[in-house]
């Protein structure tokens, strides 16, 4: 996909981009629609789906959402020597993790016949056989190693490769005497020239993102190959025939394209089409400023499903790169997005993509869905089949209801999910008596002898418990009150100041200076469990 945008981006440059004093793209008041939409994310199955693409996707879906339209999945699958197999089936199982439902596309229908390029072959012909039907297009029997010698020579002289238009000067007899030898075969579009007053709606147009664009090249735009010598169809020819078959209004898609553009607009106005609005999204760039690539770390899709990112953390993430929605607010749901998006919140500036930023709206994100009963039990079971994966920890024992109420208890310490068992391995298993463990400034206050009392005390209070709730599982919510004074009651009982006994309990029962409130802890752990650990601690105690 890079390298068909970098050869056409040597026949062009850019004359003029119009913009405010303030660095702000000059934008229309009629930016945003008035009507339903129709829009479409068109990735190329190449390769997995990466963060730049779901950007993509994302915005196409919101202005869909917005403005009541249809969001398109359209896979653009005609260079089918770059096939990634299983690349299709993947963006669509991303897309949906992500929960943007496309309305038309692969497996769901909708009015097109298919929404794979590579089945839509005989339309890509029909149309370029109109287009040579009108003069717009021609034949041209040149042979690769002919177009190398013209890229050479341009090369060496410091030009832009371009075509000479050699075969579009031959006689129609000369036409037909080559097809019926069956000479090989490119059709090439009739560009028109840049410069050309006639020609300013194709080289100039309205950038939803950019502003006013204005282009030029040295002897206008290169004459585009539309259907290549096997009859299969360039990405210009079928991105805008599609376009145009599937009613598409708005055209969102990234930077990269901007300077394909002047070359699409000619088509449609070859074809007499009207045509879409457009909006280039910029660059997402690496901290260093290079440019996000599919290969860096912070690239693919299945990268972030992988660490365990939640949905609804990662799409709030993408849509702040790039779109500000104006005013304080950070953490947007799904829902949110797509009644606050607008196209007057693009900007034209590159995105940096930031780890930090992306585990501050996770763990917002993670808060916030650990009380939802729609989502809290997902989230546990993703942390379960996490957990499985410690080979130091049996799992054999630990529900997912016991995984979930130990998200509640740590969840406002986590980033992701699978940070569980290490930020609270004590609510698994046992602290280890033998790791070397520093208690907590306040319990090496407390003398060896009160720390005894203290803990014998806590063994005489839980067996007295022991009749009222027995068994190896948390207890339940209803038994968190009887916890809040035990504490109180062990001093009590020990005859030891109040604010000695917490500290002492706490690392006797998660070998830990700090976490959970006691009264919590004491509720999600069962009472064997907390009976086996203050017998540890005192029996270490007396070593």
């Amino acid at each position: 996909m890079l390298d068909r945008t970098q050869s056409c981006c040597r026949n062009v440059r850019i004359l003029s981009r119009q913009c405010s004093t303030s660095g702000s793209p000059r934008r229309s008041l009629s930016m945003e629609p008035t009507e339903p939409v129709r829009v479409r994310f068109a990735p190329s199955p190449t390769g997995m789906l990466h963060l730049g693409g779901l950007r993509t996707a994302l915005f196409n879906y919101l202005l869909a959402r917005k403005y009541g339209g249809s969001f398109i999945l359209r896979i653009e699958d005609t260079d089918q020597k770059r096939l990634v197999p299983g690349a299709t089936e993947s963006i669509v199982r991303t897309l949906e993790w992500a929960g943007l439902q496309f309305d038309e596309g692969p497996g769901k229908g909708g009015p097109s016949a298919s929404y794979l390029q590579s089945q839509r072959g005989d339309l890509y012909r029909t149309h370029a056989n109109e287009l040579l039907e009108k003069g717009a297009a021609y034949r041209c029997f040149c042979d690769s190693k002919r177009l190398e010698s013209l890229r050479a020579e341009a090369t060496l002289h410091g030009r832009a490769p371009m075509y000479d238009r050699r075969c579009a000067h031959l006689s129609q007899q000369q036409i037909d005497n080559k097809l019926r030898a069956g000479e090989p075969h490119t059709i090439r579009l009739f560009a028109p020239n840049a410069a050309d007053p006639a020609a300013s709606d194709v080289s100039g147009f309205d950038d939803i993102v950019h502003g006013e664009m204005r282009f030029r090249g040295p002897a206008g735009f290169d004459d585009a190959v539309l259907l290549k010598s096997d009859g299969l169809p360039t990405y210009h020819l079928a991105n805008v025939v599609d376009d145009h078959l599937m009613g598409i209004t708005h055209v969102l898609r990234g930077e990269e394209w901007l300077m394909s553009t002047p070359k699409h607009r000619a088509l449609f106005k070859a074809f007499g089409w009207p045509m879409p609005r457009y909006a280039h999204l910029p660059l997402l760039m690496n901290p260093d400023g290079s440019k996000l690539s599919k290969r860096n770390r912070d690239g693919p899709m299945q990268s972030y499903i992988d660490e365990g990112y939640l949905p609804s953390a990662l799409v709030n993430y993408v849509a702040l790169l790039g779109w500000h929605p104006g005013g304080q607010q950070e953490v947007y749901s799904l829902k949110e997005l797509e009644d606050a998006f607008s196209l007057s919140g693009l900007s034209r500036s590159k995105s940096v993509v930031s780890r930090e930023r992306l585990d501050w709206l996770n763990r917002q994100h993670l808060r916030t869905e650990l009380n939802d009963p729609a989502r809290a039990p997902a989230i546990a079971a993703q942390a379960l089949v996490e957990l499985r994966q410690t080979p130091e920890l049996d799992t054999k024992d630990i529900s997912r209801e016991a995984v979930e109420q130990a998200l509640r208890l740590c969840g406002d310490r986590l980033t992701l999910t699978r940070d569980l068992y290490g930020a609270v391995p004590y609510l698994f298993s046992d602290p280890d008596s033998k790791a070397p463990v520093v208690p907590a400034a306040a319990v090496n206050k407390v003398p060896r002898d009160s720390k005894a009392s203290i803990l014998v005390a806590a063994l005489e209070l839980l067996a007295a418990e022991a009749g009222v709730v027995a068994g190896n599982s948390c207890t339940s919510s209803a038994g968190l009150e009887r916890w809040m004074d035990f504490s109180k009651n062990v001093a009590v009982a020990a005859k030891v100041p109040a604010k000695q006994v917490m500290p002492v309990l706490r690392h006797a029962l998660t070998g830990q200076p700090s976490g959970p409130k006691l009264p919590d802890l004491m509720d999600y752990l069962s009472l064997a469990t907390m009976q086996r650990r203050v017998q540890t601690a005192l029996d270490s105690l007396k070593q």
